[in-house]
This record gives structure tokens, sequence and C-alpha cells, in this order.
């Protein structure tokens, strides 16, 4: 399986336990999950954004999170769909 797809799958699995920004992924990834998966910002910003257009994920704006703009990224039904089926 490619690449792309894994990082893709991962993601899903991750907003499927709860709504998430990039930045709490990679903290994630790096804190808990970096012995078997490694991933950075330029994989996966272009990941979520794939997500947000292929209606797995939506997209919101957090405006509570101070001054920097910062998305939280949710999963959809559709998602949590694609996720089981890839289960």
């Amino acid at each position: 399986m490619a690449s792309k797809q894994k990082t893709r799958f991962a993601i899903l699995g991750l907003l499927s336990w709860k709504p998430m920004s990039g930045y709490d992924i990679k903290k994630l990834v790096d804190v808990g999950l970096s012995h078997f998966w490694n991933e950075n910002y330029g994989q996966i910003y272009p990941t979520l954004e794939r997500l947000v257009e292929d209606g797995l994920a939506t997209k919101k704006e957090d405006r509570a999170s101070g001054k920097r703009r910062r998305y939280i990224y949710t999963i959809t039904g559709k998602g949590q769909q694609a996720f089981k089926d890839w289960l």
C-alpha cells in the first residue's frame, strides 16, 4: 500500500478518536506513535486537506486558540465508514 494511503487512514483513525488540529496530530505522532509511524507537517496538512475535499473530514476554524489561525478537523460519517472499510 502506498505511503499516502497509510497516512490517510492513520489520520482518519486519529480523528475517529477525537477532533484535532494538524498540530495536535503531529504532537501525538511525535510523543506516542513515533516508534512505528512518523510523519511531518508537509505530509499531515496536505492529507488533512484531501480528506476535507473528499468529504471524509470537516475543517472548522478554532477562534478561541489565540492569535494564530488554527483549524480543527473532524471525521465525517463517510470518513468513519471509509476507515471501517479499510480496517
